[in-house]
């Protein structure tokens, strides 16, 4: 706890003077009630004159709690004293936070202000954490709010605590330090894709409830004329002298589709030294569809212009990778060609997309959010059941104009929106590398 600053809100001098104006007036017209009112007032500026500071005295705890869109991890409990501790978490996730503050004192405290301090990094998106509240000794007030989380170690301050006294005329205000946990760690890594479980017939990696190769039990059967002699259950033959058939679960692989927007709004950018949403969009696109070819995941892409679909449809060959390169380049001037091995349909993307999508397809959807399209489409895509990861380039950030504090405000609204719907949701701030925002939009990915 720092050093108490105090400071006298309310020296009472306009009190004296309505005092001696009452008082005289009251003389005056010889009023004996004018001239007791007086003394109303008078006492007030005595009290504020001479005021004692208010005896605050109050504890914190502070609790952070991961909310995701598989599980909220539950806050570890912790003894008062114990050292300060930790939650991990994704990007796209957001932080519960809890603090709790407690009057330690033997006075009340009638006017107790509390703000939390907040990383810096880190936005609020629900509640507040900011507290107003009267305190009984012994009782308790919480504030909470949530924080929406990217790459990093977020490190959170204490309290400042601001407290008059009860003629509101002495204002006390200092910082004091919070117990339990006191810093987010959000660091992804993007070496594997853990796969949710919509699946195809390329053999891969997602277990499937059905026989086939794979390395996990799955049933015995009788043997039929053709089966792999590798596959007798030998030990079963020994003893019964009947032959039989050893299953094992059936892996498969998952079909990405990674759907581009680089409709006519996208083609803006936050600066003039750097390229505009389309462009950022295609690029993080292609390297998310290398990463996932390369893991073996059949993966395609749907390209959205103004009332025009492009689609090359998931497969793992290398001429898929090209068609994937080349209809991606030509997204980023908004030349759709129609070549060879894509396809091409025409109407509302929120209406044609669902209809070019393979129905166990996972989703990876590219936009800069500055219309509300996108989210319309999103909700779509999950009103099918389809899991979609957004990776939003964020062209909003330039001069602090009113304009474009408003159009940052309403792309913020649209991702909210988007979490809403379940989505995994990553804010790419222009100033993040290539690499790290790959590392985010695929490394997230979890088991739906």
């Amino acid at each position: 706890m720092t050093d108490r600053r105090l400071e006298r809100v309310d020296d009472g001098e306009w009190a004296f003077v309505a005092s001696l104006l009452l008082a005289g007036l009251g003389v005056a017209v010889a009023s004996p009630i004018l001239v007791v009112g007086a003394t109303i007032p008078l006492w007030y500026g005595v009290s504020a004159g001479f005021g004692a500071p208010p005896d605050a005295r109050i504890s914190s705890r502070r609790i952070l709690t991961r909310r995701s869109d598989d599980a909220a991890d539950e806050p570890q409990a912790r003894e008062d004293g114990a050292d300060a501790g930790f939650v991990s978490a994704d990007p796209g996730d957001t932080v519960a936070v809890r603090t709790t503050v407690r009057n330690t004192g033997a006075e009340t405290i009638v006017d107790l202000r509390v703000v939390d301090d907040v990383p810096d990094a880190l936005s609020v998106v629900s509640g507040t954490p900011r507290l107003c509240e009267t305190l009984e000794p012994g009782d308790e007030a919480v504030l909470e709010y949530e924080l929406a989380v990217h790459r990093g170690e977020h490190a959170f301050g204490g309290l400042t605590v601001r407290a008059r006294n009860v003629t509101g005329t002495v204002a006390e205000t200092w910082s004091d330090g919070v117990g339990g946990d006191d810093e987010i760690r959000c660091h992804p890594t993007a070496e594997t894709v853990p796969l949710g479980e919509g699946t195809n017939d390329y053999a891969g990696e997602v277990p499937t409830d059905e026989g086939g190769s794979g390395v996990e039990f799955y049933s015995v059967r009788e043997y039929e004329p053709g089966d792999p002699v590798g596959s007798i259950d030998w030990r079963r033959y020994a003893g019964t002298r009947e032959l039989a058939t050893v299953e094992y679960r059936a892996e498969r692989a998952t079909r990405i589709v990674c759907v581009v927007d680089v409709r006519s709004s996208q083609f803006r950018a936050a600066t003039t030294e750097r390229p505009p949403a389309a462009e950022l969009s295609a690029e993080a696109a292609r390297r998310t569809a290398d990463t996932l070819l390369d893991e073996g995941h059949p993966t395609g892409v749907v390209g959205i212009a103004d009332r025009r679909i492009t689609t090359v449809p998931p497969d793992g060959d290398t001429t898929t990778r090209r068609r994937i390169r080349d209809l991606l380049e030509a997204a980023r001037r908004a030349e759709f060609t129609g070549e060879e091995g894509t396809r091409t349909a025409y109407g509302d993307p929120v209406d044609e997309v669902p209809r070019t999508l393979p129905g166990e397809a996972q989703v990876y959807l590219f936009s800069s959010f500055v219309d509300d399209e996108p989210v319309e489409l999103l909700e779509r895509l999950r009103t099918h059941g389809y899991a979609v990861r957004v990776v939003s380039p964020d062209v909003t950030a330039g001069p602090d104009a009113l304009e474009t504090r408003l159009e940052a405000l309403d792309r913020r609204t649209r991702l909210a929106r988007a979490r809403a719907t379940g989505a995994r949701v990553v804010d790419w701030d222009l100033e993040r590398s290539f690499g790290l925002v790959l590392s985010d939009a695929v490394g997230e990915v979890g088991v739906r």
